[in-house]
């Protein structure tokens, strides 16, 4: 009997043929993975903003607060990491109850007993550490901070927002970055004073802060992690009334720039990756002319926004 075997040129060519099918098959996995992933991500926001709106409806209809308070000092721990969950590393610092209280007004930890889940905040991208910090000595699941308050509605109220389905309650504010165990607000009101803060239409939010012209910060990362294009081209929104959407981000390049009510920058960073933001666009309050006002607040974050501003009340970057 004779046995028969496959030639070189056949193997060959069954080769070339797999290699072909996944060259074709491969892509459609990857793209099927992002789109599961953004599927979840829309589910996370939207669980999270019912979880708000929960919280809010337990606490004088107030959303919670964006950032800690230094209550011996009077003061607003706006440009902190917030610990989530709190107490999750207790060293010498973090463990004094204090610094364990200010951790818990933080909104992540104020609303987790609705919530329930760390790992609802984690968006698409790689899990960045902080520095001089010991994760050997957790005590908790850390969660993977993704996803970010819109702290111009520290301690605002929920009934007081103009239009509850637009305005952004929260957002994927560390771009590609989960920040392990930690987080900020962002934007955040600018609380460089003492005693309350909140968002005040025409003037810093603090009364006794010093006037800079912008009563919030917004925090832009680098390390090539910036890019506002998170699945696909865009990022998702969850609004103050629960609902929850993808946006698309599309913008000139800076020196150039553009005005829009659809998503927070006016121009990308020429100098970055791709996607990555370059300006917020600033604003007054809606139908103010800019010239007789000089605080500017986000005009996509403002709780009295009405998503039809014009360059007449915002400075987008270049004028």
């Amino acid at each position: 009997m004779r046995k028969r075997a496959f030639t070189l040129i056949e193997l060959l060519v069954v080769i070339a043929i797999i290699a072909i099918l996944a060259a074709i098959l491969f892509p459609v996995f990857a793209q099927a993975k992002v789109a599961a992933k953004k599927v979840s991500t829309l589910s996370n926001f939207k669980q999270m903003g019912t979880a708000i709106h929960i919280y809010s409806a337990d606490n004088a209809d107030l959303f919670p607060k964006s950032h800690g308070t230094n209550e011996a000092a009077n003061t607003d721990r706006w440009n902190y990491w917030h610990r989530v969950p709190q107490g999750w590393n207790p060293d010498s610092i973090t463990a004094l109850p204090q610094r364990m209280a200010e951790d818990g007004q933080f909104w992540a930890n104020s609303v987790f007993p609705y919530s329930k889940n760390v790992d609802i905040y984690q968006q698409s991208g790689i899990a960045m550490r902080q520095l001089n910090t010991d994760y050997s000595t957790a005590t908790k699941a850390r969660g993977k901070m993704g996803m970010s308050f819109n702290g111009m509605l520290h301690t605002w109220s929920l009934t007081a927002v103009a239009r509850p389905s637009r305005l952004p309650l929260l957002w994927p504010g560390m771009f590609k970055q989960n920040v392990d165990g930690f987080a900020l607000s962002s934007p955040v009101l600018r609380c460089t004073g003492t005693g309350p803060c909140r968002f005040t239409d025409n003037a810093m939010p603090q009364g006794n802060a010093s006037n800079v012209g912008y009563g919030y910060v917004w925090w832009g990362f680098g390390g090539g992690y910036t890019t506002a294009w998170i699945y696909n081209k865009g990022l998702h929104f969850s609004s103050t009334d629960t609902s929850a959407r993808f946006v698309t981000i599309n913008m000139p390049m800076w020196p150039t720039a553009t005005m829009t009510n659809t998503h927070p920058w006016s121009a990308f960073d020429p100098n970055d990756v791709p996607g990555s933001p370059y300006w917020m666009t600033d604003c007054v309050a809606p139908n103010v002319d800019k010239s007789n006002v000089n605080v500017y607040y986000p005009g996509f974050f403002r709780p009295d926004s009405e998503f039809n501003y014009t360059e007449y009340s915002c400075d987008i970057g270049y004028d």
